[in-house]
């Protein structure tokens, strides 16, 4: 396991995570001050779905960029993660914990981003006209946060995919 090939996989996750990226940026889908309860569900609902497909899929996306022959490349990379699941179920759950936990990790990073640099204000608007909303969204600061933690749910995903592919290579 060498810090060249997690950089090659985490820039193909970034590419890969691009969807997870476009979801992060629409405050509406992901924050409950920003719209109603239908749309956080849904928003909430979409990011549970394409979190689960970054992981399943996190070896194809390694492999873009980082492959192994004949092992660890776009069309053998999901073959070759289900055999290490098969082969070393207790390594890989390691490696999807360290992942999960990197993850976490950057949620905690990006509530303190959030905190330092706040995206929602009161609503002055809201006190004399209540059909206005209560809450102001500052799109730079929403955009910055999101930023983060779409770079950081990638640098989860390739964390993940890149220990796989480290036990897929000892197997």
């Amino acid at each position: 396991m060498n810090t060249k090939s997690l950089l090659y996989t985490w820039f193909g996750c970034l590419i890969g995570c691009l969807p997870l990226l476009a979801l992060f940026l629409v405050p509406q889908l992901m924050r409950s001050r920003a719209g109603d309860e239908r749309l956080l569900l849904a928003g909430t609902t979409l990011l549970l779905l394409l979190l689960v497909s970054a992981f399943v899929l996190a070896p194809v996306m390694s492999s873009w960029f980082s492959p192994i022959k004949p092992i660890w490349e776009p069309r053998t990379a999901l073959r070759s993660a289900r055999t290490v699941w098969r082969r070393s179920t207790r390594g890989a759950v390691g490696a999807l914990a360290v992942g999960i936990a990197v993850y976490a990790a950057g949620q905690a990073v990006g509530y303190v981003i959030g905190a330092i640099v706040p995206y929602v204000s009161d609503n002055p608007a809201h006190i004399n006209d209540p059909t206005q909303s209560p809450w102001l969204i500052h799109y730079p600061e929403y955009a910055l946060q999101a930023s983060f933690l779409y770079v950081m749910t990638a640098f989860a995903v390739a964390v993940y995919s890149w220990r796989i592919r480290a036990l897929r290579q000892r197997s």
